[in-house]
């Protein structure tokens, strides 16, 4: 409850700096002082407004010191859904209302270069990659268009598996004949999906709504592709391009979902997780560990209590394979259609500017830096936290990432997958089965046929 209510305090301090720095849908147009107000959409992320608003007023200092005539000012849309956000930023982009730039999760990327619905900002990627002070490569992948760069990374993030150490002490206190080790940080050594399978199953018990589960680990198509690699196999797509999840490779990640979800119920089901997210339950105690990604850190220190809590390398099948972590690369964006595209540029560079990056990754927000130079700073906010003795495996997640496939078709693809989950998890569809709907629904989006 204290935790729903801190986020409510949360949710009401996003509104009022909505309608105070959008003028509640006026904004644009020029202050007293004759600076042209670029607008900037994000997402009402209530616990990573306060790092993106940072970022920005980073970035007007900026511009002011370099006697700019531009400033930035959000534009909070309201809602926590990349999908209804990306919605929202589109329509706003046609009524030519609203940001003329934002941030977007790297999944919509692709559709909002296709329909060409944002600008072209080569000139800006190849300014900053020129300084040496930025990864090249975080530039590249889906904002990438027959040569052209149509967005800038905001920062990579990747998946960690993170872990009650309270609850690993107190259940083998309880147990000394029969203890469980901590899941492994090391990316070259991570534990095993048998190992952390036997680990949830000890770790869960109970019932009903007060039930404590051992692991949430999203079965999701975003993921898939890491759990393959960590089994020896291909990111969805072999090197010639072709789908590989109806493989044996797919069938065994699923086969070990399906044992925790299923047979074992030491995995909260989307039924369990309906009323209180898998995320929260792990912050009030009711899952012993979560794979999810770098940006629940502040979350992570911020709500878990008295609890001590670790970071782990992500599970492969057998002792000998590389741990990979799937890694995102959220991107700014300038719409094509903006009144003021010189203005709008001129902002985004501030917003890559080193004051704005380390401003934001600070607060722990917006996951790795991609200015080396803030890279530190990053890691030394984490070791002011609870995840102090984690930082190596968190900066050891980002040596072994692998990114996913996103493409013009990949969000209808997910979105039939996920609508499919329900009937497999809940014992109407083998896993066999499962798998190889995934694999035609992956052939269907590729052939244009969804």
């Amino acid at each position: 409850m204290k935790n729903v209510l801190k986020k409510l305090c949360m949710l009401g301090l996003a509104t009022a700096m909505c309608c105070s720095l959008s003028a509640c849908g006026g904004g644009g147009g020029t202050d007293k002082d004759g600076n042209v107000i670029v607008q900037m959409s994000i997402m009402n992320s209530t616990n990573e407004n306060p790092g993106w608003l940072a970022m920005i007023d980073a970035a007007n200092e900026v511009l002011e010191r370099n006697n700019e005539k531009v400033r930035i000012e959000a534009e909070i849309i309201m809602t926590d859904s990349w999908d209804q956000y990306y919605t929202k930023v589109t329509s706003n982009i046609l009524g030519k209302i609203g940001g003329t730039i934002g941030r977007i999760a790297e999944s919509h990327m692709p559709q909002m270069v296709s329909k060409n619905q944002i600008a072209d900002l080569t000139d800006i990627r190849d300014e900053l990659v020129a300084t040496g002070d930025y990864a090249a490569d975080a530039f590249e992948g889906v904002a990438v268009k027959d040569g052209k760069y149509y967005g800038l990374p905001s920062g990579t993030q990747h998946m960690v598996l993170y872990y009650n150490k309270t609850i690993f002490d107190e259940y083998n206190t309880a147990h000394p004949d029969d203890p469980v080790a901590y899941p492994s940080g090391d990316w070259n050594n991570a534990s095993t999906f048998a190992e952390i399978k036997e680990t949830a199953k000890k770790l869960t018990s109970g019932s009903g709504a007060g039930k404590k589960f051992g692991l949430s680990a999203g079965p999701f198509l975003a993921y898939a592709g890491m759990y393959a690699k960590n089994s020896g196999g291909d990111n969805i797509f072999n090197e010639a391009g072709e789908c590989v999840i109806a493989s044996d490779t797919f069938y065994n990640v699923y086969s070990w979902f399906k044992d925790m979800l299923i047979t074992d119920k030491s995995m909260p089901s989307t039924a369990d997780t309906q009323t209180l997210d898998a995320m929260a339950k792990f912050l009030g105690g009711n899952i012993a560990m979560i794979i999810d990604g770098v940006w629940q850190i502040h979350d992570v220190c911020k709500y878990t209590g008295d609890y001590e809590i670790g970071v782990a390398a992500i599970p492969v099948s057998e002792k000998g394979n590389v741990s990979y972590s799937t890694t995102f690369a959220d991107r700014f964006w300038a719409a094509r259609n903006s009144k003021h595209p010189k203005e709008d540029k001129i902002a985004l560079k501030a917003l890559m500017s080193v004051e704005a990056i380390t401003a934001l990754s600070s607060k722990q927000i917006g996951g790795f830096p991609i200015r080396e130079d803030c890279v530190d700073n990053y890691l030394s906010s984490i070791k002011n936290t609870k995840l102090a003795g984690s930082v190596d495996v968190i900066r050891g997640g980002m040596e072994h990432k692998v990114s996913v496939p996103y493409s013009t078709y990949y969000n209808i693809v997910d979105q039939q997958i996920n609508q499919k989950m329900a009937t497999w998890i809940n014992g109407d569809m083998t896993t066999k089965a499962f798998v190889d709907f995934m694999d035609e629904t992956m052939k269907k989006g590729m052939a244009g046929k969804l």
